[in-house]
């Protein structure tokens, strides 16, 4: 009978011991498949859920997620479609813990991209950075820079300096 008591407490210790081994597998498995997520990528899981970014210099633009890449987010907004690129954003708000995968074509697609699209679709927009903000025809999108056109005059915004594009 003692014999039955050491081996079933010798067994019950292994058990724990496994269990606590799978569980610090299972914990660091997660913080690894935690620290790979992107922002861009839990925007993309949002769906037409409404979302509020804190832009750097304070702006906000609130909307739902219409498309996202790895360098900008397209919101629904109440004014209007508005592109917003990641670097200038400060923070997130609304945006559920769920993340869904950015096909490599999606991940590598910047700003200058997106703004080509708006480029060619010649609508009228409204760049807004830190240091201003200007409204026109974009007629050029350089490697770094885009070009506006409006009141007899065009004027280059830097890439790096915008906080988001509105589509009228």
């Amino acid at each position: 009978m003692r014999w039955e008591l050491l081996f079933e407490d010798l067994e019950a210790r292994i058990d724990a011991s496994e269990r606590a081994e799978v569980d610090a597998q299972i914990l660091d498995r997660t913080r690894d498949e935690r620290a790979a997520v992107t922002l861009a990528s839990r925007l993309a899981a949002q769906g037409p859920v409404l979302v509020r970014l804190v832009l750097r210099g304070g702006g906000v633009v609130a909307g739902a997620v219409a498309d996202v890449a790895g360098a900008w987010v397209l919101l629904d907004t109440a004014e209007g479609q508005a592109v917003v690129p990641l670097a200038a954003v400060a923070a997130a708000e609304g945006l559920a813990h769920a993340a869904a995968p950015l096909s490599e074509v999606r991940r590598r697609l910047t700003v200058a991209s997106a703004l080509r699209e708006l480029a060619e679709a010649g609508a009228p927009v409204t760049a807004e950075t830190d240091g201003g903000r200007w409204a026109g025809l974009i007629v050029a999108v350089g490697a770094d820079h885009v070009d506006l056109a409006a009141d007899g005059t065009t004027v280059a915004v830097p890439i790096a300096a915008l906080r988001v594009v509105r589509a009228a």
